[in-house]
């Protein structure tokens, strides 16, 4: 604003002192010119005040986008460092002194393939158990009877499940014994 103030001093003296000994013509002409400026002037405002606008929000943004990096920054170094953790062996125990017998050694896991289809096979033996179970039961027995029996099954299958994806040996127990 202040701009346009100095501009139109600036450019409307020499038109003012030029008025003193002209004819009207001259004068609408000299007037129309320093209109068409004032449109320039204020369209150049405009465009200005605009600019100062997206400015402001590009620095916002900027900033946020900064932010926003330095934030992935750090999740990414703790992810660096717990996967970097993950893969060191796990430290030995204080009282060991290097013998084999100080501490039982852990099973080794299973093969995924193996595991999928030992958990395959249970599925199978449970729904066929389930089966199994529903055609030997008649309509005479209760339902309390039905809701234990089918309990039991369940009980069978996760403990299996269990066993499979812990890789340990899995239990003696059937559910018709329970």
């Amino acid at each position: 604003m202040a701009l346009r103030a100095v501009t139109l001093i600036l450019v409307g003296l020499p038109f003012l002192s030029a008025c003193g000994g002209h004819d009207d013509a001259t004068q609408g002409q000299e007037h129309a010119q320093l209109d068409a400026m004032e449109r320039r002037l204020d369209a150049l405002d405009q465009r200005l005040a605009t600019t100062e606008k997206d400015l402001a929000a590009g620095a916002r943004l900027s900033e946020d986008v900064h932010a926003l990096e330095q934030r992935l920054a750090a999740a990414e170094t703790k992810v660096t460092q717990a996967l970097d953790l993950a893969k060191r062996p796990p430290p030995a125990p204080a009282g060991a002194t290097g013998t084999a017998a100080a501490a039982p050694a852990r099973p080794a896991q299973p093969d995924p393939v193996e595991r999928r289809a030992q958990l395959g096979e249970l599925m199978a033996e449970y729904r066929r158990r389930l089966a199994a179970q529903a055609s030997a039961q008649d309509a005479q027995t209760s339902p309390v009877d039905r809701l234990a029996a089918r309990r039991s099954l369940r009980d069978w299958y996760i403990a299996h499940r269990r066993a499979i994806l812990a890789g340990r040996p899995l239990p003696d127990w059937h559910p018709e014994t329970r």
